[in-house]
């Protein structure tokens, strides 16, 4: 009867062997394809650091008047405009410029290659049954895994924290872009 009332659990010395095993798989990995995996991305990687570059060496009111230029483009609200204006401002003032514009070259890279990429997807998956059935699920795992799952691995897998952030940003916005897009094309028919 002890079976029912104790659950079986691993011995020590096996569950210690297997997390070394488990680590010893992902640095093996990480070395034998980290490098053309990351090479693959280079091109993206250089853009990302040109953009960022960019955004902190240009003076910051012309940064903050590109923004604000986009918010009204957008939005064509003046309350949004100043708040956008506001907001870069205590950016600014708090001393956190540069990991602003860090972190806005990267979600700006990462949304122009999850367009380019997603929006072919979507319309496929909109043509073709047989691809939205196969496509999918593995979009919808991919949306429901927590962020912090994937980056973890990317981290061990790539090295360097900026291809790591990219990737995951990614895999997050491809999902939506690609089932955004599907969606969208299936209703214009």
């Amino acid at each position: 009867m002890d079976f029912f009332n104790k659950i079986p659990v691993m011995d020590r010395t096996a569950l210690r062997e297997l997390k070394k095993g488990i680590d010893s798989s992902f640095k093996e990995f990480s070395r034998a394809y980290g490098d053309g995996i990351e090479g693959f991305f280079d091109p993206l990687l250089h853009f990302l650091i040109w953009l960022e570059k960019l955004l902190v060496n240009s003076p910051w009111p012309l940064v903050i008047g590109v923004f604000a230029l986009l918010a009204w483009i957008g939005s064509r609200s003046i309350k949004l405009v100043i708040g956008t204006i506001v907001c870069f401002m205590i950016i600014g003032y708090f001393g956190m410029w540069k990991n602003c514009m860090a972190t806005v070259a990267i979600i700006s890279v990462s949304t122009l290659v999850c367009i380019v990429v997603g929006i072919p997807i979507g319309v496929l998956m909109s043509k073709s049954s047989r691809a939205e059935k196969a496509i999918l699920p593995v979009l919808d795992m991919m949306q429901t895994i927590p962020s912090f799952v994937y980056l973890n691995s990317y981290n061990y897998a790539f090295r360097y924290w900026k291809s790591a952030w990219f990737i995951g940003s990614l895999y997050l916005c491809f999902t939506t872009g690609s089932k955004a897009d599907k969606s969208w094309n299936k209703r214009s028919r």
